[in-house]
This record gives structure tokens, C-alpha cells and sequence, in this order.
């Protein structure tokens, strides 16, 4: 292989910083002049913007959610399965995270009988909905996601020991 030394002079605080930054990742400042000289002969540029807004291009698309760039009506038909799927899940892990919580509360000495009470009635209730669910009836499904999911405008998973009852907070 044909090879050709080069020797260059750069300015002496940034020679001295890009050595830091090699060295820090473990290579010679050479071994970071070769990566670059290379990287530049495959874009065919030397500019590094033209990478910087490829990469940012790239990261924009990674946090963009995929599904919003398909047709809403090719999404339909899926929309009303995913959001009983969602409402189940929701409801199993209402009943789920308050049996752990009247669990805890009953090993507590004493155990906090009105709170286990409380607990126990809206566990209750959780489990009617599930038994009484029909995940084809979009208007009982939609009321299952606001009782049991996140308040509107919440980031969040609701707090497993206080579900939005009724949009109540």
C-alpha cells in the first residue's frame, strides 16, 4: 500500500485539545487525522456540517413516533384494537398494583384497615370493568383509557395507589 507522509502545523491550544480528545478515547492524533481524511473521501466532502446535519436529520427521524407519518386511514381499523389492547392492560395493571399495595399494607403492624378498605373497593371496581369489558364497543373502551390512564396533559403512568377516578384528581 502507497502511502504518504504528511506534516502539518496547526495552531497550539487546539493541538493540544485534540491530542486530549484523542488520548481520551484512546488514539494517537494521527490515528484521528487518518479517520477524517477518510470519512471525507467517502462523503466526498470535506465539510463537516454536511455530516452534522445528516446526523441531525437522523436523529430528528429517530424521535419523530413512526406512526404518525402513515395515513390516518390505514391506521383506523388498527387504532380501535390497539386501544382495547391499551384499556386491558390498563385495568390488569390497576387490580395488579393495588393487590401489591393492600398486600404491603396488610403486613404493616397494624395494618391500616381503612386504607386497605379504600384500596380493596377500587380494586373492586377494576375488576367489574375488566369482567363487563367489551373491547368492540369503542365508547366503554375510551371510558376505561380516562378512568385508568394518565390524567389529560400528564407525561406519566398514574400513581399506582390513585387512578383517575372519573377525571377526579
Amino acid at each position: 500500500m502507497d502511502s504518504i507522509q504528511l506534516r502539518i502545523r496547526i495552531d497550539g491550544a487546539i493541538a493540544q485539545k485534540a491530542l486530549a480528545m484523542a488520548q481520551a478515547r484512546g488514539m494517537d492524533l494521527p490515528d484521528v487525522v487518518r479517520m477524517m481524511l477518510t470519512k471525507a473521501v467517502q462523503i466526498g466532502d470535506f465539510s463537516i456540517e454536511k455530516e452534522l446535519a445528516q446526523h441531525q436529520q437522523l436523529e430528528e427521524r429517530s424521535r419523530r413516533r413512526p406512526y404518525f407519518d402513515y395515513d390516518e386511514s390505514q391506521w383506523n381499523s388498527m387504532k380501535t384494537v390497539l386501544e382495547a389492547e391499551l384499556a386491558l392492560a390498563l385495568v390488569n395493571q390497576f387490580i395488579a398494583s393495588h393487590t401489591l399495595e393492600i398486600e404491603a399494607l396488610a403486613n404493616q403492624d397494624p395494618p391500616d384497615a381503612e386504607r386497605i378498605g379504600h384500596l380493596s373497593q377500587k380494586r373492586d371496581h377494576a375488576r367489574r370493568v375488566l369482567a363487563t369489558l367489551d373491547p368492540t364497543d369503542a365508547k366503554s373502551v375510551q371510558s376505561i383509557l380516562e378512568e385508568f390512564g394518565p390524567p389529560a396533559g400528564s407525561s406519566g403512568p398514574v400513581d399506582s395507589g390513585e387512578a383517575n377516578e372519573g377525571g377526579q384528581p
